[in-house]
Order: C-alpha cells, then sequence, then structure tokens
C-alpha cells in the first residue's frame, strides 16, 4: 500500500500540465534541448528573451514548449515567466500610449468638430425660432383676415337676401301701380267718352229747348 501510495504521488507530481502561455524571462539567451536534462542534445543554442512561447507540459523542474516557428523540446522552468518581460511591456506600454494619444487627438478634434456643430445648429435654431414668430405673426394676421373675411361673406349674404326681399317688394308695387295706372286709365277713359256723350247729347237737345222757348214767347 505504501509502495502504491508512493507511486500515485509520484505519478501526480509528474503528470503534466495543460498547455499554457509563457514568455523567456528578461535573462540571457536560453537554450533549447530536446529532452529535460541539462546535457540533452540542443534544438536551439539561444531563445531569445521575450520570446513568446506554447507550454505543453512540465516535469521536474523542465517545461516542453512549442516556439513560434514550431520548434519543439524542453528548457528549464526557472528561464519561463507568466507575464511579458520589462522591456516587452514598456514596448507594449509605448504602443499603447502612442495608441492613446492618437485617439485622444482624434476625440479632441471630433470634440471641437462637436462643439462648431453645436454653435451653428444653436444659430440655426436662433433663426428658425424668429422665422417662427414670423410665421404666427402672419397666421394671425391671416386668420383675422379670414375672419374678417367670413364677416364680410355673411354680411353680403344677408345684403343679397334683403335684396331680394326688396326686389320682391319692388316687384309687387310695380304690379300694384301698373294696376293703379290701368284703373286710372279706364277711368278717364269712361269720363272721356261720358264727356264726349254729354257734349253730344247736349248738343241734339239744346237747339231744341230754345226752338221751344222761342215759340212760347211769341205765342204769349
Amino acid at each position: 500500500m505504501y509502495r502504491i501510495a508512493c507511486l500515485l504521488i509520484l505519478l501526480i507530481c509528474t503528470s503534466p500540465t495543460l498547455a499554457a502561455t509563457r514568455y523567456i524571462s528578461d535573462e540571457l539567451r536560453v537554450p533549447l534541448r530536446k529532452s529535460p536534462c541539462p546535457r540533452c542534445g540542443i534544438l536551439h543554442r539561444g531563445l531569445k528573451a521575450g520570446l513568446k512561447l506554447n507550454v505543453i507540459e512540465t516535469e521536474n523542474g523542465w517545461s516542453h514548449v512549442k516556439t513560434p516557428s514550431g520548434l519543439d523540446g524542453w528548457l528549464e522552468t526557472q528561464y519561463l515567466t507568466s507575464q511579458p518581460i520589462a522591456r516587452n511591456q514598456v514596448a507594449n506600454f509605448r504602443k499603447q500610449n502612442e495608441t492613446m494619444k492618437s485617439q485622444h487627438a482624434e476625440m479632441t478634434n471630433r470634440l471641437a468638430k462637436a462643439q462648431q456643430d453645436v454653435k451653428t445648429l444653436t444659430t440655426q435654431l436662433g433663426a428658425l425660432q424668429g422665422e417662427n414668430q414670423d410665421t404666427t405673426s402672419k397666421l394671425k394676421e391671416i386668420q383675422e383676415v379670414s375672419s374678417n373675411a367670413l364677416r364680410l361673406h355673411t354680411q353680403n349674404q344677408d345684403l343679397l337676401k334683403r335684396n331680394k326681399i326688396l326686389q320682391t317688394e319692388i316687384d309687387v308695387l310695380k304690379a300694384t301701380s301698373e294696376q293703379l295706372a290701368s284703373s286710372n286709365t279706364q277711368k278717364w277713359f269712361f269720363y272721356g267718352a261720358l264727356s264726349v256723350f254729354m257734349g253730344a247729347l247736349l248738343s241734339i237737345v239744346l237747339p231744341h229747348f230754345k226752338r221751344k222757348r222761342r215759340g212760347f214767347s211769341e205765342w204769349t
């Protein structure tokens, strides 16, 4: 049982770990060997500091790694670090700083353009507000004119109605006047005819009346 337990512990300690990313530490160049031992054959005489490696497994202070160029070998784990070396970090920080400066300059330009756009829009808004006030005033005037026109139309309609009524009354008066004129004409015609008749009658009767009167005076 003791041997089995020791074997299990040994297997756990020597079992390969999951693949991870590691970097050559900021040291001298590190040789890449074929096997995990200091006397094994060398695949690469000096991996440069800061090189990014893919760690396949670790075993007894050695790490099985793969380089970006495809070399597969072993090197001592002490030369590996989980973070990029300071030199690379500084370079990365400088790149990030340059990127941030460029972004800051771009954002500054955008901000200036946005401020200019705001000024332009503010000016346009003021002009539109002035036009809106003018339009409102003109609309009120149009409404007043329309109201006056409506009142004039109503008054015109009333006048037309009154004119029709007066025209009807005038027609009635004309008809009445014509009837009266016709009646007067008939009366004057009757009176004239009567006068003529009376004149003719008198012209016939009066001579006889005078003769009778003369004969009576001679007889007496």
